[in-house]
């Protein structure tokens, strides 16, 4: 059998290339042609029907009066499928042109191929006759009979600048970098790529949102108008600002909802389950509650409305909208075909329950983010307090050295200053910052002792980390009858000024040889931390650029810093004795108090306020990191294990004897050695 190709097919394929564009919307070729195979799922033709909010974001990718088409919305809302799947679809069929998806990562892009693309092109008929076999499908780049070429890539220089396309797609954008190697966000990259191609040039961006707010205190100058964020809520910024309006069936009017929780009437008794179930939309526009069971006729109502458009009750639209080449879409989660609201506030209030057990914002933060499409706010942004007098009124009468009830553990936890020795500024001198923190039942806490170890150089003087082991690692606290606890866990911070590092993995493997190696953790923050914390076992001996002294055999706690002191944070604001709740002694000094409020949430993160000591805040972030590590969060109270057992049979409880016999005790051989200076 002949392999040459023959008259027809060739002729075939010529026409396929000189054919001129077909004159169908993005959404229109989705319908003739679009077949959609999901394992486990729908099988059969696209309609636009379920997801008919999607129709008008999806026309303007094909519209010759826009430059952008931006999309935030919530997960379950078919966006990636309408916006980005259909256009490939409608790109292959209707209008033939090169095309580039970027997604978050290789990984992802590797994967969108092979469950989306390829799944999406074997389905449907149309698609798959027009796809070239052999080496022009492969996982990223897929060739087409009208030539056209679809690439599929991943935010990097690389991917993002060099040769022109046509079209560029970003999906999930919030999860990208927000600087990509230094040129600027992926979005004006991508948009770069397709200036040459003039009017017929189209990128788009759809993704929940999930960067934080810039400015605590903004306030909506125009109905439509977004937070001031970067990400794909500062894009939508940009353009013409389209919200989706339902209309109520009570009243009759449209309004668009708010995004977060606060649209929903959510009771606050019963169950979450329940509470759920009876939650009701609140109608902006007469203040009237919508019930569940108006929920699908709310949602088939959804009409979209420019900045400066009006609609009646008639459905009759008016007004001069925004103008922008830029069609920017916000549909908020309550307008989305595969969740119901139900369900979404019962995300919410599950988070809401999860926060105020462990302060952890992440979950509440993802439940707004993805399911309402709403941006999120800290906690500590809404909290303009900027010193600790609030928190010093809550001081209780405590005696110092003295264990107060209701403690079951000590945490010792040591931030290193390593200073100038000499210094005259207190806050400059070199010196160890030490806290102990009692934990009671559900992450209770007390301040049991604060204090600096000082006339220390922790960066030189390998002897100066014995005080540490006397003053923190060995030492206890007075209980009632004479006896006394003892620290069950130290905490030290490793990092800051170079050497310190090295002698702080010195001083832990004298520790070992003592046999009080697994008393003591070193503590380093991490923002880009996988969870809240791990641990790790650092090596760096093969590397000449690096002296820290890691040689993969001391642990170390790697602190999600973000996460850590959001709960930390949380804490601090309880009103209340309880779970979480943070009692202070009276005897505490006011600086620390203020060093306790030295850091602000801001978009990139916790950072230090200039010109503020932040040690105390430090200290409890790693406190917080060891009863992680503890897994203090998931002690069975009922029957906890025997440090932090009652005071009766707690295993860190020790006689005054015990105690002279425990400090008597050789000190751990630290092998000193005196820091190598080198001059250059």
């Amino acid at each position: 059998m002949s392999n040459l190709a023959s008259a027809r097919s060739i002729l075939a394929e010529v026409a396929e290339i000189v054919r001129p564009p077909r004159r169908l919307t993005v959404p229109e070729a989705a319908e003739r042609h679009v077949v959609l195979d999901i394992p486990g799922g729908y099988q059969g033709p696209w309609s636009n029907d379920l997801t008919h909010y999607m129709v008008e974001p999806a026309q303007r990718l094909s519209s010759r009066e826009c430059e952008a088409v931006i999309f935030v919305g919530p997960a379950q809302s078919a966006k990636t499928q309408a916006l980005i799947d259909n256009w490939i679809a409608h790109s292959i069929v209707a209008d033939p042109g090169d095309m580039t998806v970027i997604q978050t990562a290789q990984d992802t892009a590797r994967d969108y191929s092979r469950r989306r693309v390829d799944r999406l092109i074997a389905a449907s008929p149309d698609l798959r006759a027009r796809l070239r076999p052999g080496q022009d499908d492969n996982t990223h780049d897929k060739t087409f009979s009208s030539g056209m070429i679809l690439s599929l890539g991943w935010p990097s220089k690389n991917q993002l600048a060099g040769r022109a396309i046509g079209r560029m797609a970003l999906t999930d954008y919030d999860r990208m970098p927000e600087d990509i190697g230094g040129e600027g966000s992926a979005f004006d990259l991508a948009r770069k790529r397709t200036t040459t191609f003039l009017s017929r040039g189209m990128t788009c961006a759809e993704s929940s949102p999930s960067r934080p707010v810039r400015d605590p205190k903004w306030r909506r100058k125009t109905p439509h108008e977004a937070p001031p964020t970067s990400g794909i809520l500062g894009l939508y910024n940009t353009g013409d600002r389209r919200r989706l309006y339902g209309k109520c069936p009570c009243c009759g009017e449209y309004f668009t909802p708010e995004a977060g929780p606060e649209a929903a009437m959510i009771p606050d008794d019963g169950s979450i389950d329940s509470r759920a179930e009876r939650a009701q939309l609140i109608c902006t526009a007469s203040g009237c509650l919508i019930s569940q069971s108006d929920e699908r006729k709310f949602k088939r109502s959804a009409r979209w409305l420019k900045e400066g458009q009006t609609i009646g009750s008639d459905g009759v639209v008016s007004g001069e909208g925004r103008r922008s080449r830029r069609a920017s879409f916000w549909m908020p989660g309550w307008f989305a075909a595969f969740q119901s609201w139900r369900s979404i506030i019962a995300n919410y209030l599950h988070a809401i329950d999860n926060y105020e057990r462990t302060g952890d914002e992440e979950p509440l933060k993802s439940v707004i983010n993805t399911d309402m499409a709403a941006p999120y706010l800290y906690k500590a942004q809404q909290d303009d307090t900027r010193d600790g007098g609030y928190l010093s009124e809550r001081a209780e009468p405590s005696e110092r050295f003295v264990v107060p009830e209701g403690v079951r553990t000590l945490i010792g936890v040591v931030d290193v200053q390593a200073g100038k020795k000499s210094s005259r500024d207190a806050k400059k001198r070199a010196r160890f910052e030490v806290a102990i923190i009692g934990y009671g039942e559900r992450g209770e806490r007390w301040l049991i002792d604060r204090y600096p170890i000082t006339d220390v150089d922790p960066a030189a003087r390998i002897e100066d980390w014995d005080k540490v082991t006397e003053k923190v690692v060995n030492a206890t606290y007075r209980l009632e009858g004479g006896r006394e606890l003892r620290v069950h866990r130290a905490g030290v911070d490793l990092g800051g000024k170079a050497g310190v590092s090295e002698r702080a993995y010195e001083w832990w493997r004298g520790l070992k040889r003592a046999g009080l190696g697994n008393r003591v953790r070193l503590v380093k923050g991490e923002k880009r931390a996988v969870g809240r914390i791990r641990e790790t076992y650092p090596d760096s001996s093969s590397r000449k650029d690096r002296r820290s002294g890691g040689r993969g055999d001391v642990p170390v706690i790697l602190v999600n810093g973000n996460q850590v002191k959001d709960a930390v944070y949380a804490d601090l604001q309880r009103e209340s004795p309880g779970p979480g709740y943070v009692h202070f002694p009276d005897w505490l000094p006011g600086r620390y108090y203020d060093e306790l409020t030295a850091e602000q949430r801001t978009e990139k993160g916790w950072e230090p306020i200039p010109g503020r000591p932040n040690e105390t805040f430090d200290l409890f972030v790693y406190a917080a990191a060891l009863w992680l590590y503890l897994k203090g969060d998931k002690i069975n109270w009922a029957a906890p294990p025997s440090w932090a057992a009652p005071m009766e049979r707690n295993a860190n409880v020790m006689t005054k004897d015990e105690r002279r016999e425990m400090k008597t005790q050789p000190r751990p051989t630290t092998r000193g050695r005196r820091a190598r200076f080198r001059f250059n």
